[in-house]
């Protein structure tokens, strides 16, 4: 397949989590932080969506002003100008969908001015489908690291209340 600049709506189609809805495990690698910070995740196709329009607009006090998608194959490569807080984020995201049910990411991010050292870091995610979200979690609910549950709906809606 060629690549092509890709839509939001492409690119939330090529999402492997708005393919398949239900309990997802997330891992996370971060240089200097403990290796394997696992989260899990059960995601519905509103939640899906939501991501997609933050990824390309922002929330909060975050505006991207650039945002450039292209889908290659199984591959889904996203580079982003955003401002944040008195500083712009400069970010490459390239998704791999290994299956429906497997994805692997790498977010490569600059921030100028830098928060610390040279402003850079690489995260690395590989994302699972577990199966269907216990009876205990609705969509949006999100456990991460050290078992807090979180709802991602409501930090969405309060985040974007605070525009």
């Amino acid at each position: 397949t060629s690549p092509e600049a890709a839509k939001p709506a492409a690119l939330a189609e090529a999402n492997p989590m708005a393919k398949k809805p239900g309990l997802w495990e997330m891992t996370t690698s971060v240089p200097g932080m403990p290796a394997g910070l696992v989260s899990k995740l059960c995601m519905d196709k509103g939640l899906s969506d939501r991501m997609v329009e933050i990824g390309m607009k922002g929330t909060g006090d975050a505006q991207c002003t650039q945002s450039h998608i292209v889908k290659t194959g199984a591959t889904v490569d996203v580079d982003s100008v955003c401002n944040m807080s008195g500083r712009t984020v400069t970010s490459h995201i390239h998704m791999e969908m290994i299956s429906d049910s497997e994805y692997h990411q790498t977010i490569a991010a600059t921030m100028e001015p830098p928060m610390s050292g040279d402003g850079k870091s690489t995260t690395t995610v590989i994302g699972k489908r577990l199966g269907d979200c216990p009876a205990d979690m609705k969509g949006g609910d999100m456990i991460v690291p050290g078992g807090v549950k979180l709802n991602m709906y409501d930090a969405l809606n309060r985040s974007a209340s605070s525009q």
